[in-house]
């Protein structure tokens, strides 16, 4: 007999609330001093399985690449804070070393605080997802860089929360 009570819509957003605080953690621990490289994804010897997610985490980091040169496009003030964490993403993407095409352009939100917003969202998105490939990752490596990955995009919700307030 399964007692696992039903998913509905308020246990979802608490298990994804649960697990957007637990990669924030992660990232404000990584943000505080610890060794915040991330590792060279190895595809030699990769189980079958983690191709997919090496392409999913490729893809996704292509979008979020596209979507913030979109963004410094529309607002270049926005520039000196934005391209290092593009270059984050640039370096996400390199370290599956996944070659994806680009996205089809998409305009970004024509006011600032929505542009970052949507931002926000997509890095929010990009952390949670990024904490699935964890689970479906098999080769410990590949783990431990997709941490990073998502470490990373959690900080970057805080980064832009802080860009958004001095606008």
């Amino acid at each position: 007999m399964d007692l696992t009570p039903p998913l509905n819509r308020r246990r979802l957003l608490q298990h994804c609330a649960g697990a957007t605080l637990a990669v924030a953690a992660a990232g404000t621990l990584a943000a505080c001093g610890a060794d915040t490289s991330i590792p060279e994804a190895s595809t030699t010897n990769m189980p079958a399985g983690d191709d997919l997610v090496y392409l999913d985490v490729a893809t996704s980091e292509r979008h979020l690449i596209a979507r913030y040169t979109e963004t410094i496009a529309a607002f270049a003030q926005l520039a000196p804070s934005l391209e290092p964490l593009l270059r984050q993403h640039e370096e996400h993407l390199a370290a599956t070393g996944v070659q994806v095409p680009d996205p089809p352009t998409q305009t970004p939100p024509s006011g600032l605080r929505a542009a970052l917003g949507a931002l926000r969202q997509a890095e929010l998105t990009a952390a949670v997802e990024r904490r699935a490939s964890c689970l479906l990752a098999d080769e410990p490596e590949f783990v431990r860089t997709l941490t990073f990955i998502a470490a990373s995009e959690a900080s970057h919700i805080a980064a832009l929360r802080s860009i958004g307030q001095g606008q």
